[in-house]
């Protein structure tokens, strides 16, 4: 589906062999790399061969921190087929494309995508709540509502009171209380949008600022895993991602980021996978 050919490698040997040959534009591992002594070295002869990104299949995160310190990979995809088939499909996409903005890529074509722009701070309690009754009204259960609801709040917190900074690099708004009326003129305005197509709600909040870094996004999941405390940006990141099964970041440095939230709507809790993936998206500069 992306018009490039796949060469699979029996263990990493093989594939750092073929890296020379093949110069892939992206690598594709299992989680057992994580263990393999070689995989640093691997990940670097990658890169150096002209590889664009990294993915590793996950069955959960058990081994998140060893994978974590390879500094390689920022594509971590947990679900179970059919599922992970589905985020297979998108991220290589936006991958091998360089196509990243939109929560669109991950509904069904045609889905109907609702859009907000919050010019003050205070619109936020109005506008997640509103979203909350909207899903319920439409048949979803509390129990996803009150979560897109929560991944909402964090996401639009952070983009409201993070996003922010000015020529010094400082974030002057990082520390006001989250309940300050605060003007979001010009690139302070956040926007929101949101769909559903059965499959999952998306919440998609964008600013303008492209101040979070990869490494604030994976601190974030490093810090999900180790169940630590903080403060900042890293913190709200952090419990989205424990209230949706999909957290992707798509990051475009000093001009817009933008945060997509996927939560699956069609399994009980008891049927859902124990953790979520979790994607790290960087445009190129020219």
């Amino acid at each position: 589906m992306t018009g490039y050919g796949v060469e699979l490698a029996d263990g990493i040997a093989q594939a750092t062999e073929r890296l020379d040959a093949l110069r892939p534009r992206l690598v594709v591992t299992d989680a057992a790399i994580a263990a393999d002594p070689a995989a640093g070295p691997f990940f670097e002869r990658a890169r150096a061969c002209g590889a664009d990104a990294c993915m590793t299949l996950l069955s959960g995160f058990d081994r998140v921190p060893q994978i974590l310190a390879l500094g390689a990979v920022t594509n971590l995809l947990v679900h179970a087929m059919p599922v992970l088939a589905e985020e297979l499909t998108v991220t290589a996409h936006k991958l091998m494309r360089g196509d990243l903005f939109g929560a669109d890529k991950y509904l069904l074509w045609g889905t109907q995508l609702h859009e907000t722009t919050l010019v003050r701070s205070t619109q936020r309690t109005g506008v997640v709540a509103k979203l909350e009754a909207e899903l319920k009204s439409r048949g979803q259960s509390a129990r996803v509502a009150q979560m897109v609801r929560l991944v909402a709040d964090e996401l639009i917190s952070n983009a409201v009171h993070n996003a922010p900074v000015d020529a010094d690099g400082t974030h002057p708004r990082k520390d006001l209380p989250r309940d300050a009326d605060l003007a979001l003129d010009g690139r302070h305005a956040v926007r929101v949008r949101w769909g559903c197509d059965a499959r999952y709600v998306a919440v998609e909040v964008g600013d303008a600022f492209g101040s979070l870094d990869r490494d604030t996004a994976l601190g974030a999941l490093a810090r999900q895993h180790a169940r630590d405390a903080g403060a900042g940006a890293g913190l709200g990141l952090a419990m989205a991602y424990r209230s949706c099964d999909h957290l992707v970041f798509n990051l475009a440095p000093g001009r817009r980021t933008e945060v997509i939230a996927l939560v699956d709507v069609r399994y009980p809790p008891t049927e859902q996978p124990p953790a979520s993936s979790y994607n790290v998206f960087v445009e190129k500069t020219q």
